[in-house]
């Protein structure tokens, strides 16, 4: 479902079923939070992308973190 349209649903159906909306809301935190801590406990990644040059060095190199 399209953010939009998710956030135009959530708005619309505020008064009915709030305690539903709370739940949902709730799970979806806790599993948000978990894939967080879960993804900033991992180890750091280093990518090299070697790339060839007419002087035969390296030229690029590219570090995600």
């Amino acid at each position: 479902m399209l953010p939009l349209h998710e956030a135009a649903m959530k708005l619309a159906g505020m008064g009915l079923n709030r305690s539903q909306h709370k739940t949902r809301d709730l799970v979806a935190l806790l599993l948000g939070h978990g894939a967080r801590a879960w993804r900033a406990g991992q180890p750091p990644a280093a990518l090299h992308l070697h790339v060839k040059s007419p002087a035969g060095r390296h030229p690029v190199r590219l570090r995600l973190r």
